[in-house]
């Protein structure tokens, strides 16, 4: 019987040993993380399109065939994508307000209706189905509050409508077109740097940072992170709690930037985000619309050594943390797929399942649309034990990772 055809996890790792690349090398090169690399190489994790082409020049690839083999066929089907994405995107591109006239919204009635509404994300079990019922009429107040109101009304609404675009942002995150989601941070930017808020424009880096590292740019998204620190830090002192619950957040997008590129210097970064957590806000602090509070910041700690690929870590710091303190429906449910991560990167598959199910439970949508939960229950369903197959197929089934 002749010999099966490598798997890409296969040749990825041939074609990375024949350069004479260490995994982490790989990794740096090619803007994934070493963990990431190990899963492909070993077949816990699908060789994506996007992965390929970053890994591609630094293998000496020039046909993606050398990859995925002569006979793949590549499915050009995006990522699931829910039922509000059209009607947001009207919201985003079809409803440019040319005449603008009529009363606006106060900025008071605004920051409300965007509270409000990040209240729901965080509380909801189906955020993303609540949040995209009311987000086309959130971006519809806020983009005229801010054509209409002058002076210091203005500056006020076009923070609102960064906020709005932010929100957006997270709701698209997971599916709809990359291009759209890129419109959100672009849009985010531009109505901070008009309103001329260093809040505003520090949260704006914030998310723009979270698209520069899925994108490989992290690099990029971390010289972004620090402009903003340094925005941020001399107002610490004296302008009241939302300053250091920004201090803090953007030392947590860095740590989580760091430890997705293998750098352990993730630590210091998280490190100096508890100091700020602890020392610069209330006992008990919770952000309205970042959720950053203690447990928060334990919840960073967890997602950064999964990423630096140390499940006795993750573990470690996940066993003192009840996922009950977490302040945010959609956090909770992420967390358990973190955990399921962690317990996937030692081959724990039914330790996985078990937690991915929680995750479901605690947050469908979370599950439904995340590429790390699609995946693994994907894997789960094709590759668990019989003892626990069935319901591996089950979960896979409800949350659309069916396998091929």
């Amino acid at each position: 019987m002749a010999d099966e055809s490598p798997t890409p996890g296969q040749r990825v790792e041939r074609l990375r040993r024949a350069a004479g690349l260490s995994r982490e090398r790989l990794a740096g090169l090619c803007g994934l993380s070493p963990t990431t690399v190990k899963f492909i190489e070993r077949g816990r994790r699908s060789l994506t399109l996007q992965a390929a082409q970053r890994l591609a020049p630094h293998l000496g690839v020039r046909d993606l065939a050398d990859l995925f083999g002569p006979a793949v066929t590549l499915s050009l089907d995006g990522r699931p994508s829910h039922p509000a994405v059209d009607e947001v995107r009207r919201a985003l591109t079809g409803a440019w307000h040319l005449t603008v006239d009529g009363d606006p919204d106060s900025p008071d009635y605004l920051r409300g209706a965007i509270d409000s509404a990040w209240q729901t994300w965080h509380t909801s079990r189906h955020q993303r189905t609540e949040v995209g019922l009311i987000l086309p009429g959130l971006l519809d107040a806020t983009q005229r509050a801010a054509r209409l109101h002058t002076g210091d009304d203005r500056r006020a609404a076009l923070t609102h409508l960064a906020q709005a675009y932010h929100l957006a942002q997270a709701y698209l995150a997971w599916h709809g077109d990359r291009e759209l989601c890129w419109l959100t941070v672009d849009r985010g930017m531009s109505a901070a740097l008009d309103a001329d808020d260093p809040l505003a424009i520090a949260q704006s880096i914030w998310y723009a940072a979270h698209v520069l590292r899925a994108v490989g740019r992290a690099d990029e998204a971390l010289a972004h992170l620090g402009e903003a620190r340094a925005l941020i830090e001399p107002r610490v002192a004296d302008g009241g709690t939302e300053f250091p619950e920004m201090l803090a957040d953007l030392h947590l997008c860095m740590a989580l930037t760091r430890a997705r590129t293998g750098d352990q210097g993730a630590w210091s970064d998280w490190d100096t985000a508890r100091q700020v957590v602890e020392r610069a806000l209330p006992a008990g602090y919770v952000g309205l619309r970042t959720r950053v509070s203690r447990p928060l910041v334990d919840v960073y700690a967890v997602m950064c050594a999964v990423d630096l690929g140390d499940p006795d870590e993750a573990q470690r710091r996940a066993h003192a943390l009840d996922p009950a303190s977490i302040p945010s429906t959609e956090r909770r449910g992420r967390h358990y797929v973190e955990l399921a991560r962690s317990a996937d990167l030692e081959g724990a598959r039914e330790a996985t399942l078990h937690l991915l199910t929680r995750a479901e439970a605690t947050s469908p949508e979370t599950v439904r649309y995340s590429p790390a939960a699609q995946d693994m229950a994907g894997r789960l369903a094709r590759e668990a034990s019989a003892a626990v197959r069935a319901e591996a197929i089950d979960l896979a089934q409800r949350i659309n990772a069916v396998p091929e």
